[in-house]
């Protein structure tokens, strides 16, 4: 669960750098170039997903390769394990537990070439705490009962996420409801996200305001400790040249990312004053 966040915060970075590039691609001669999204975290399989490009060019070539069909594999303490193809570009291995120290490979040929990538788990957080676990905020919105105030006067003070960073390593917090149907904060706000996230920082500590919740109940507060090449992409936002035809990424003739994270979860729940 804690994998689904990440991913599609950092798949939508993705889709941005990629999108973006095609439309500064004018010479047909394009290169069929795998873009890889793979995120180990300790205790769970490695999943990845392998995907094409999408040229801007008609008259691109794209490499015979079965994107559903790769030789992928993950290499750990030099044993070779290969990837199953689940469809959809999805690889899975059941036979591999992330460590928690561990040092992982990924290889596998596409277009003539070996895409390749190293990425190792990094330590997890150490001293995560929050200056509280329970936030008051008044309902708003049209019907909303209790106060009907909303966010105009009183607004609690926010929650103050702290953790031991003594190397200025990178870290960030995705925030998740897990109510099976909660409650809108407010009520005039359309499909309003149940997950949201900071930037990565280099800080320890962050701090989290009652405006960017959006639903009563229990909330995961899940700190995750970085790598930098996952910081580096997602601060790669696309608003250069530079960046649209360079993308950030950590593989060898492959574009996306191919890396480990560490995580350690607390709970706070957002409820409504009487």
């Amino acid at each position: 669960m804690q994998m689904k966040q990440l991913k599609t915060g950092c798949l939508l970075l993705l889709l941005l750098s990629f999108c973006s590039c095609k439309k500064e691609v004018a010479d047909p001669s394009f290169t069929d170039t795998p873009v890889v999204q793979g995120y180990l975290e300790p205790g769970t399989i490695p999943i990845l997903n392998i995907s094409r490009q999408v040229a801007f060019s008609s008259t691109a070539t794209y490499a015979p390769d079965n994107i559903n069909a790769l030789n992928v594999q993950i290499i750990y303490n030099d044993t070779v394990y290969t990837m199953k193809p689940l469809g959809n570009g999805n690889y899975v291995d059941s036979n591999l537990f992330i460590s928690k120290n561990g040092t992982y490979g990924l290889r596998f040929a596409y277009n003539g070439k070996t895409v390749s990538a190293t990425t190792s788990i990094p330590p997890k957080p150490t001293g995560y705490s929050e200056s509280t676990d329970t936030m008051s905020i008044v309902q708003e919105g049209t019907g909303a009962t209790g106060g009907g105030g909303g966010f105009g006067g009183y607004r609690p003070n926010p929650f103050i996420m702290s953790w031991s960073n003594p190397d200025a390593s990178y870290y960030i917090i995705v925030v998740e409801n897990i109510e099976v149907n909660p409650v809108a904060i407010n009520l005039n706000e359309t499909a309003p996200p149940r997950i949201f996230r900071n930037q990565p920082t280099q800080s320890n500590q962050y701090q989290i305001n009652s405006r960017e919740f959006h639903f009563y109940g229990r909330h995961r507060m899940i700190l995750y400790h970085l790598n930098p090449d996952y910081a580096s992409l997602y601060n790669n936002d696309g608003s250069s040249s530079l960046n649209l035809t360079n993308p950030q990424t950590n593989l060898t003739n492959g574009l996306g990312i191919f890396t480990g994270l560490n995580a350690d979860t607390l709970m706070v729940t957002i409820y409504k004053p009487l």
